[in-house]
């Protein structure tokens, strides 16, 4: 799976690559290589730090704990720990996902895993300053309330169609971890 992915974008680099250079010459092309660079640089911090919290919840927290909390049998709590786990954890993808993946290595179940993701897209706490500084604070409560359920919702229906499926996941996510150690 994932060097189908590499393999996507390496496709999509390409194209876009000449048609950046159709379009503004080689210079362009450079000048999307250096914002590349650029942006990198920038997010690199964040990736390491993400990286490094990732890996240390991953050998801090026993796997027993995880799956109390996140797991098969953790009930309709560990939906609701998720969500509001993913709504307290500051950052964006870069720091979120790779959360995930050291999750699931430990053993959560996929319906936590989507009420985590759910959650942090929907309750993020860090967002919420800037909702009622720009949208007042009774439309962002009215959000906020609106949404409430949709993170353990969202994580008990993917675990109701899904989870047959999840074990492929584990094991792919748990190669893409082998594979980047190697």
């Amino acid at each position: 799976m994932q060097k189908k992915t590499t393999l996507g974008l390496t496709i999509a680099v390409a194209v876009l690559a000449v048609i950046s250079y159709m379009q503004g010459g080689p210079g362009n092309v450079l000048a999307g290589i250096k914002g590349a660079v650029s942006v990198f640089y920038s997010v690199l911090p964040l990736l390491l730090a993400a990286f490094l919290v990732a890996g240390l919840v991953q050998v801090l927290a026993p796997r027993e704990f995880i799956g109390k909390m996140l797991g098969d049998k953790s009930g309709i709590k560990g939906y609701f720990i998720a969500g509001i786990a993913g709504a307290i954890i500051p950052g964006g993808p870069y720091v979120y996902f790779p959360l995930v993946v050291s999750f699931i290595s430990s053993g959560a179940a996929l319906g936590p895993m989507i009420s985590f993701i759910v959650g942090k897209n929907l309750w993020s706490l860090s967002r919420i300053p800037m909702e009622i500084a720009l949208m007042g604070p009774r439309l962002t409560l009215i959000r906020f309330t609106a949404t409430l359920l949709f993170p353990p919702l969202a994580g008990l229906i993917a675990q109701h169609l899904f989870s047959k499926t999840y074990e492929r996941i584990q094991r792919d996510v748990t190669s893409r971890q082998e594979g980047s150690e190697a």
